[in-house]
């Protein structure tokens, strides 16, 4: 008996030490997630944000050797000169950044970057690929950035893949398959973005051939770089006749946090059509916390009772991130509502409003009805 008091003795021990170990070195060891950026001086950024001149560096291997990189060079440079950038292949040139463009039958793994990883970045390199995969990756100065880029094919067999087309040299047919990738992928827009350029991303969006997914792409990146400067044009989407668009461009207006976003998205929470009027729901939803003094309390608690269900949760939970108590009232009224629904109606959606109804009421009080 005194044994096992001892043993679970112990063991309690060991696990509070450890506890205490794990939390006081996680306490000293900084947020890596965010380092990459924080890494970059003053000076850094500005000269990637002033980068105009690009010199390209390509390379194309085979099992069996090297490659002509050519057409490599040839379609990259094209994709970075649609956005508005120099090219050069001589390190010699004057040059503000160096990308590298290294295309493989079958990815070499270099091991883990010094930051981030797999999630860090769309489409970062993923270490269980083997198959054919372009790597991207640029320097400015002597230094390397951190930041990765992959671009692969539907196939991880270039082998198979090849005799299936009928063609003899695998290697051959994998780079030619990767070029054809390099024509549609995003990486230039994802590099303009890493280089806080959103002047070019802006252009890109009136620019001829480039394609509605791109838009899309390119709207989410502007939200996510926060570009204010973006706002004129993404007001300006919300009205795209095609809906991912506009709906993307409600989004990224929300994700930018600025006040100037307000006016238009209500405008389009107003008068626009039934999915027009959920996607202005879903960015001012999000402007609803940042903007206390603005229309959009008063203007969701208008319309909260008569809204269907999907756009009351849209609201509610924008509600409920805000600190103004004025919500309080109609919450409440809509929660009692919503309960005696509840016994007769146990769709998901019904549920979900509930649920978004307690979490928005605990915000404030506790406190989910008057009862």
């Amino acid at each position: 008996m005194m044994g096992s008091h001892f043993i679970a003795v112990s063991r309690l021990r060991a696990a509070l030490t450890i506890l205490f170990l794990g939390s006081t070195i996680a306490a000293g060891v900084p947020d890596i997630t965010h380092a990459r950026k924080e890494l970059l001086t003053a000076d850094e950024k500005g000269l990637l944000h002033r980068a105009e001149t690009i010199h390209l560096e390509t390379l194309a291997l085979s099992s069996h050797g090297p490659l002509d990189a050519g057409s490599i060079t040839k379609v990259v440079s094209t994709r970075f000169e649609q956005l508005g950038y120099r090219i050069v292949t001589d390190n010699d040139r004057p040059h503000e950044v160096t990308v590298k463009v290294k295309c493989e039958e079958l990815k070499t793994w270099e091991g883990t970057g010094r930051s981030g990883g797999d999630a860090d970045m769309m489409d970062a390199a993923a270490r269980l690929w083997k198959g054919p995969a372009c790597q991207l990756s640029y320097r400015f100065g002597t230094r390397w950035a951190d930041w990765r880029h992959e671009v692969r094919t539907s196939f991880t067999n270039p082998q198979e893949a090849a005799q299936k087309a009928g063609q003899a040299d695998a290697g051959m047919y994998a780079i030619a398959k990767l070029i054809d990738q390099l024509q549609i992928d995003h990486f230039p827009f994802l590099l303009a973005a890493e280089w806080g350029q959103s002047s070019r991303l802006v252009q890109t969006l009136d620019a001829t051939g480039t394609t509605l997914p791109q838009k899309q792409m390119v709207i989410g990146l502007l939200g996510d770089m926060l570009a204010v400067d973006a706002i004129p044009r993404l007001t300006a989407a919300l009205n795209d006749s095609d809906q991912a668009v506009a709906q993307a461009a409600t989004t990224a207006l929300g994700t930018i946090g600025h006040e100037d976003g307000i006016p238009a998205l209500l405008a389009l929470f107003k008068t626009g059509t039934p999915d027009q009027h959920r996607a202005a729901a879903v960015g001012l939803g999000r402007l609803a916390p940042l903007h206390p003094n603005s229309d959009i309390v008063p203007t969701f608690i208008t319309v909260l009772p008569n809204e269907p269900l999907q756009t009351q949760i849209i609201l509610v939970r924008a509600l409920g991130k805000t600190t103004d108590r004025r919500v309080l009232p109609p919450l409440r009224t809509l929660h009692r509502s919503v309960l005696k629904q509840a016994r007769s109606d146990s769709s998901a959606e019904t549920k979900e409003l509930l649920a978004s109804l307690g979490i928005a009421l605990d915000g404030f009080d506790g406190v989910h009805t008057e009862e």
